[in-house]
């Protein structure tokens, strides 16, 4: 899973940060540097419980996201 997908590397200056979806595959790669780096994931709670089914259909976009996801992998009813 995710080896026939492309790569893309995410890179940047000190302080940068990068707000990824959960399903993200990711790896980290070897330090060749000198100095010290340092990674947080901090979890990001959503502000209402997930949930897949809505009547109204306003779904948020980690909801559309993982609705996408599961009717991609043939899991839709």
């Amino acid at each position: 899973m995710g080896a026939e997908r492309p790569e893309a590397l995410a890179t940047g200056e000190a302080g940068t940060v990068y707000l990824c979806h959960p399903f993200l595959l990711h790896a980290g790669q070897r330090h060749q540097g000198t100095a010290p780096r340092f990674m947080a994931q901090p979890p990001l709670h959503p502000s209402e419980p997930i949930r897949l089914e809505r009547v109204d259909g306003n779904y948020s976009p980690v909801e559309i996201a993982i609705r996408q996801a599961l009717q991609e992998g043939g899991f839709a009813e």
